[in-house]
């Protein structure tokens, strides 16, 4: 019976922390390039059940036959980023952009000794939507700052910019301004940084990004919105919290079931 409270409540946690990573990707389902998190449910040891005959011999000796086992519950084995791509949709601005490999490269500036800017805190998103600063500086729309190839700011001209599908960004007159910095990574060698940001795993080092295969394919005046499936993700949160009652149920049966017995036994 102690082990049915167990596994009751090991059911239980699992739902509860899964139903939270569910919750969360719903709240973000008009996040512009947010990216749906999944849980993955792995299972505790088994026990045997085993015959055992009333006799006061030593337990190997008392074992008659193993007739089963049973499960001790499940947990929550790790929690993953659906990398998939979202659905793009037209904007018609300038400067809102959308990938379909890879990511861009944001960075916020930092002064060394000397007074220098360094760009080494970069992050990478899927979410194009940039604009100028009041310096002209192309930035994101919580105030990073745009990487070229070069790992440095980009400051754009007055006038409307044309950005090709492999990020090079050129004035009316056709002349090149910058390149944007567009890397890809190896799955599971980003690890979320924000709703829409990420950052290389502590074994990724950042230059290990590289230029997608096959080219970023960017689209000027597209957006990419959340990769989240509300019907689905209703689907299994509701899903959850059936799995979550009825943990909570068998573990209040459990518990007044134990209450009758220990009533039982003090009477004895």
């Amino acid at each position: 019976m102690i082990k049915g409270l167990y596994t009751a409540f090991t059911g239980m946690e699992a739902a509860w922390r899964y139903q939270d990573v569910l919750a969360n990707n719903i709240a973000n389902a008009n996040t512009i390039g947010f990216k749906r998190e999944i849980a993955a449910l792995a299972p505790l040891g088994d026990v045997l059940i085993s015959q055992q005959a009333p006799v006061p011999a030593p337990l190997p000796a008392r074992i008659q036959a193993v007739i089963g086992q049973i499960g001790t519950g499940k947990f929550i084995a790790e929690f993953a980023t659906d990398f998939q791509p979202g659905m793009l949709r037209q904007t018609g601005q300038e400067l809102d952009l959308a990938l379909t490999n890879g990511f861009f490269t944001i960075g916020s500036s930092t002064r060394d000794a000397t007074g220098n800017l360094s760009y080494a805190n970069a992050y990478y998103t899927r979410d194009g939507r940039f604009q100028r600063d009041a310096d002209g500086t192309l930035v994101t729309a919580e105030g990073y700052h745009v990487l070229d190839t070069n790992g440095q700011p980009i400051r754009l001209p007055g006038e409307p910019v044309t950005i090709t599908p492999d990020g090079i960004i050129r004035d009316t007159a056709g002349q090149e301004i910058a390149t944007l910095r567009i890397v890809d990574f190896a799955p599971g060698a980003l690890l979320r940084a924000g709703e829409a940001h990420f950052q290389p795993a502590p074994a990724q080092p950042e230059n290990q990004g590289q230029p997608p295969v096959g080219g970023p394919g960017l689209r000027q005046g597209y957006l990419e919105f959340s990769n989240t499936n509300l019907v689905e993700e209703l689907t299994s949160l509701l899903a959850v919290q059936r799995v979550y009652q009825a943990n909570q149920a068998v573990l209040a049966r459990l518990d007044t079931t134990l209450d009758q017995a220990a009533g039982e036994l003090g009477r004895l």
